[in-house]
């Protein structure tokens, strides 16, 4: 089987990617090597690193990461020492020191050796050497992000005038709320494909529609990343069963930005949902949802407001998720291989794919 694959970057004459492309486990192994491991990815938050000697830890694909700060500087590490790869940080806390959970070899907060227990009389061990492999970290606004490939671009570079776009609704001043996880029976791709039209909202999510202006729904593809604009419908008489508010805000629309290749971001009425997207196996993926806001509330189950919008998110995801899983024993089909995209609503969807294509191949 051939994993090359055609793509024609002009979508009124492009087919859609092999449906191979989401069934073959080949494949999941190559965006491992080839995308996972070469772009920004998700890690934290900067309230778990704040104070000198606070670190988390995080799995990328295949990678453990340690994200610590050191006075003033945040670091990222491979969590793996030296010696026989065991894990020098586990969870997240406090400490003046990683120590390997294995041996006990500890390294000091900007990653140098500082004790290799009974070394004496080894021949060629030079301690100096023995450094804690480096990884690049970067914030935005409450986030941390970490990319083990030393030869990326910065993240500033990667979301170029993102969060100018965003500032009318203040992301960097809000504060973690909570989280929820799902895992899908569908390849993480179909979950990307199906967050990045909004082509399916009429007839997929009936609840939501009625709160967006479809006709206004557009896509703006950028060189990594691409960001959907949704204007709220405005309130005519009274609320009735509406969800969303837009006299609520200073910014009346949902802006769904998504940054290659699995990292969503849904700001609206004040607060950020961050959605991120994790292979477990080529027809499995685990979605985790975070809540921020700039005024948190004290218990979000029982605050009126945001049981409202939890609950409307978990319509939303349920039907998401329903319609995904179909997708994905579909793509089993003998009679399905590629299909068309809609040059009017999938232009993001085109996007993605043209950037799978141009990393994979």
């Amino acid at each position: 089987m051939s994993l090359v694959f055609p793509f024609d970057p002009n979508i009124e004459r492009a087919s859609t990617i092999p449906a191979r492309v989401y069934n073959d486990p080949v494949f999941l192994e190559l965006e491992r090597e080839r995308i996972f491991a070469r772009t920004w990815q998700l890690a934290g938050r900067t309230d778990d690193l704040r104070e000198h000697g606070q670190f988390i830890t995080v799995q990328i694909e295949n990678d453990p990461i340690v994200v610590l700060r050191d006075g003033e500087t945040l670091r990222g590490f491979y969590n793996v020492c030296l010696h026989r790869a065991g894990p020098v940080a586990q969870g997240c806390g406090k400490r003046n020191t990683l120590q390997c959970r294995y041996h006990g070899w500890t390294y000091s907060l900007d990653g140098t050796l500082r004790r290799a227990p009974e070394m004496q009389g080894v021949q060629r061990f030079d301690p100096e050497s023995m450094h804690l492999v480096p990884v690049q970290v970067a914030t935005w606004g409450p986030l941390v992000f970490v990319n083990v490939d030393g030869k990326a671009p910065p993240l500033a570079d990667v979301l170029e005038d993102l969060p100018t776009r965003l500032a009318s609704f203040h992301c960097e001043s809000m504060r973690y709320v909570m989280r929820k996880e799902w895992e899908i029976a569908c390849n993480w791709k179909i979950y990307v494909d199906n967050y990045l039209e909004g082509y399916h909202v009429p007839v997929v999510h009936p609840g939501l529609h009625k709160e967006l202006d479809y006709d206004n729904y557009v896509v703006e593809p950028r060189r990594y990343f691409s960001i959907q604009h949704a204007p709220l419908r405005p309130i005519e008489g009274g609320s009735g069963d509406r969800k969303y508010d837009p006299s609520a805000t200073e910014a009346p629309e949902a802006v769904y930005a998504w940054l290659f290749p699995n990292m969503m971001l849904n700001v609206y009425l004040g607060q950020m949902q961050t959605n991120v997207v994790l292979p477990l196996g080529h027809d499995r993926c685990r979605v985790v949802f975070e809540w921020y806001a700039e005024h948190p509330p004290a218990d979000a189950a029982t605050d009126p407001s945001w049981t409202k919008l939890l609950a409307f998110s978990d319509e939303i995801q349920d039907e998401d998720i329903e319609i995904c899983e179909i997708v994905q024993r579909n793509l089993r089909s003998r009679v399905y291989d590629r299909g068309r995209y809609s040059a009017a609503r999938e232009n993001g969807v085109h996007h993605f794919h043209s950037l799978l294509h141009e990393f994979l191949t």
